[in-house]
């Protein structure tokens, strides 16, 4: 199941980020009272659809070299996401309201009723609200730092949830505007994701 919530981890926040990115900050001018997390949220509530690529760097302790995986990304507002993994080998990982399904890259399919995963449901639920621009329902989910200016901005999210704290220490998400350029996810253990996202053209 840790495998599993990894999995939701990963495909929702890059998920996220490809959403995002298909806002253009000039779309979204900076309201009155200057850039912030609620001119964020809002830029992102006018987000309907998105697709992306991506490219990932996985630092791993016991490993000497990062792994680097690349791939796509698809959003459909309100709850549908798709990862799929192009190198070093195919995976597919697809959330559909509340079922997440997919095909692992050694061929094996699976299907998973998050309902039924309360410690899943806390890192979906909380993502959707990124999505959504819900920022009540986020702060529900993480705790929230924001800094910077509509030029360069940085979130870092610390998750709530204590199974999800066991595994994630932190999320820092960056980017300018409403535009989402770089997630790096640091996990308790040490291991450290850094991932790239370049949005389609509208």
């Amino acid at each position: 199941m840790r495998y599993l919530a990894g999995m939701v981890l990963g495909v929702a926040l890059v998920v996220a980020a490809s959403a995002a990115g298909m806002a253009r900050a000039a779309d979204a001018p900076a309201p009155p009272g200057g850039w912030s997390l609620e001119a964020l949220m809002a830029g992102l509530r006018q987000v309907r659809a998105a697709s992306a690529h991506f490219v990932e760097l996985k630092t791993v302790r016991m490993l000497n070299r990062p792994i680097q995986t690349t791939g796509t990304l698809k959003y459909v507002a309100p709850d549908k996401l798709e990862k799929i993994t192009i190198t070093p080998a195919p995976e597919t990982i697809r959330l559909d309201g509340g079922t997440l399904t997919g095909q692992q890259a050694n061929g094996d399919d699976f299907s998973v009723d998050i309902g039924g995963h309360s410690e899943i449901g806390a890192l979906v639920e909380g993502i959707r609200s990124t999505l959504a621009g819900d920022l009540p329902t986020l702060r529900r989910y993480y705790g929230i730092a924001f800094a910077g200016g509509q030029d360069h901005w940085q979130m870092d999210l610390v998750p709530k949830d204590h199974w999800v704290r066991e595994k994630v220490e932190r999320i820092r998400i960056l980017g300018a505007g409403t535009v989402i350029s770089n997630i790096v996810v640091d996990e308790k253990d040490g291991d450290r994701s850094e991932m790239t996202i370049t949005p389609d053209a509208p």
